[in-house]
């Protein structure tokens, strides 16, 4: 550790447990992990902490309020500011990937709380909270491995207008354009489930039972009329599930 400045005032470890609002088995924790050590002992061997402990201490706890595992804490404290900023930005990233993650709950709790407020059965809730989380693991699956096309939502989007149009018109959904937009609609489907059936299963429940609002510009109207239209296809167009 770095060479302590001299300082009258000592601390025994009650007294800078008190002052710190943390445990005295904390502050042996720390010092068992190299994290903080006392300036000095007495000769009966109580351990002694100056004030640059106590700097060090508070510092301690303001990175772990921060998140920051002890580890990290001790590698940000003994090197240098370039370790220190990398660490930090690490830090940053793993946040970000759990603040996506918690908004992706979130949106999951959303459409099972809508789902839970209608006249339905508990299993048919269940079925559908399963089918969300199978979808949402399919697709961080496929972020991982790269697989997500940068323009897959202005894809869908513009499918979702030639398919509209469709409907507008008051074309059916049988009706040549509509069926060949279900086509298109369906290879994409089957494309980012993999080929895997209970994910083509949990998207066909998603479509019927919970549609979405407003996804990429589709409404549950649009999603009926995609669903007629695939329908419409011959069997062994259908999604193989």
């Amino acid at each position: 550790m770095k060479e302590r400045a001299k300082s009258r005032r000592r601390w025994r470890i009650g007294e800078l447990a008190d002052a710190t609002g943390l445990t005295v088995r904390t502050l042996h924790h720390y010092e068992h992990l190299r994290l903080l050590a006392p300036a000095a002992r007495t000769e009966g061997r109580q351990r002694l902490y100056d004030e640059s402990d106590v700097r060090r201490l508070y510092l301690i706890r303001a990175l772990r309020d921060l998140g920051l595992s002890l580890a990290d804490i001790g590698r940000m404290l003994d090197d240098d500011r370039a370790a220190l900023a990398n660490i930090l930005r690490a830090h940053r990233a793993r946040v970000d990937a759990e603040l996506e993650r918690l908004e992706r709950l979130r949106t999951l709790l959303d459409h099972a709380c809508a789902h839970a407020d209608r006249d339905v059965e508990p299993d048919d809730v269940l079925a559908t909270i399963e089918a969300m989380s199978r979808v949402v693991r399919r697709g961080d699956a496929r972020q991982k491995k790269g697989k997500t096309p940068k323009d897959a939502e202005a894809r869908w989007r513009e499918l979702g207008d030639a398919l509209r149009a469709c409907m507008k018109a008051g074309e059916a959904p049988s009706a040549p354009r509509p069926r060949a937009l279900a086509r298109e609609a369906l290879a994409r489907i089957v494309e980012f489930a993999g080929g895997d059936r209970a994910t083509l299963e949990a998207l066909a429940h998603l479509r019927r039972n919970t549609p979405p609002k407003n996804l990429a510009g589709w409404n549950p109207a649009l999603m009926h009329y995609l669903d007629q239209a695939l329908a419409s296809l011959p069997k062994t167009e259908h999604e193989p599930c």
